[in-house]
């Protein structure tokens, strides 16, 4: 990290200058994801899965691979700062599920876990990703926990972090769901202001984003609020409940959950732990639903301990 200090900042420097007197907050905010993708050495791709173009972001390596999927309304980039703390030997691949980032959007599909998982399954065989490492965060865990029932053979180990599905027999309530109780939908912001608090509902403590990212940021998710509420409507329509698969699972399962965590109570951890036979619960203390954002170093340190312990291997 230390080696890329200097270049980087300069770098940045520099696409701040070029953007401020071109006077494009797009390009500014492209510029400065692909800045933390160079860093993390990760540059974008695409495969066509089944007819759907969805796009990735890749990292070579000759070791093991690992397979990391994000959120509900939510994309690759996710992935990037986490993704740099992980030892160089390991191939990365961080996909956008369809609906998602760069991934397709047809607008005529109904967005179920079914699907999400299907979609996903079609992407490993596209990539011919054989057996790999499986980490995802909030409905990418959900994902990853039907496609590991249904493929064992694939998926060495698991890693679940503030993974969604669990929507009965969970002993807290999270602030999420009190807000959904109300009618409320802080998911799927269609203002400014309801991206703000969304932020304060994934985040503790935000992580830092440069001027403009927040901004661009902010008017696409409001751009894109219609199509994420139909996706979110989708979803929640025709969910289904985890728990009886988990028993099935096994393989050795990281649960990695943040303790502040408003958008999944950090509570779920305890129906995870009773019902996966491998399993090893990690919480991280005022943190909040987002870990590999909000302490990408710590949450990696984390899920390296547990591919170490289970023998994964990594080239060089």
């Amino acid at each position: 990290m230390g080696r890329r200090f200097i270049p980087l900042s300069f770098a940045a420097l520099l696409i701040l200058a070029v953007g401020v007197l071109s006077f494009s907050r797009d390009g500014v905010c492209e510029r400065l994801l692909g800045l933390e993708r160079w860093v993390s050495h990760l540059a974008p791709r695409s495969v066509n899965a089944g007819g759907m173009v969805m796009s990735y972001l890749e990292r070579p390596g000759g070791g093991d691979t690992i397979v990391l999927l994000h959120g509900f309304g939510a994309d690759r980039d996710n992935w990037v700062r986490f993704v740099r703390h992980l030892p160089a030997g390991y191939r990365v691949i961080a996909l956008d599920l369809p609906g998602h980032g760069d991934s397709a959007k047809p607008e005529d599909q109904t967005y179920s876990v079914e699907f999400f998982t299907q979609s996903f399954a079609r992407a490993a065989d596209a990539l011919k990703l054989g057996r790999f490492h499986l980490a995802g965060s909030s409905m990418g865990g959900y994902v990853s926990i039907l496609y590991a029932s249904r493929n064992p053979g694939r998926v060495m180990d698991l890693c679940l972090m503030d993974t969604a599905g669990f929507f009965t027999g969970v002993p807290g309530q999270s602030d999420l769901m009190a807000a959904m109780a109300r009618g409320e939908s802080p998911l799927t912001p269609v203002t400014r202001e309801e991206y703000d608090r969304l932020l304060d509902f994934a985040f503790y403590r935000r992580p830092f984003m440069p001027w403009p990212v927040k901004s661009v940021l902010a008017d696409r998710a409001v751009r894109s609020g219609p199509f994420l509420k139909k996706m979110f409507a989708d979803f929640n329509a025709n969910l289904v409940d985890p728990v009886p698969l988990l028993p099935g699972l096994h393989l050795p399962v990281l649960v990695l959950w943040g303790d502040r965590d408003r958008i999944l109570h950090v509570s779920t951890t305890e129906v995870l732990e009773k019902n996966l036979p491998r399993e090893k619960t990690v919480i991280m203390k005022d943190c909040g639903h987002l870990p590999m954002l909000e302490r990408p170093e710590e949450a990696a340190r984390h899920y390296l301990d547990f591919l170490n312990a289970h023998g994964a291997k990594k080239a060089g």
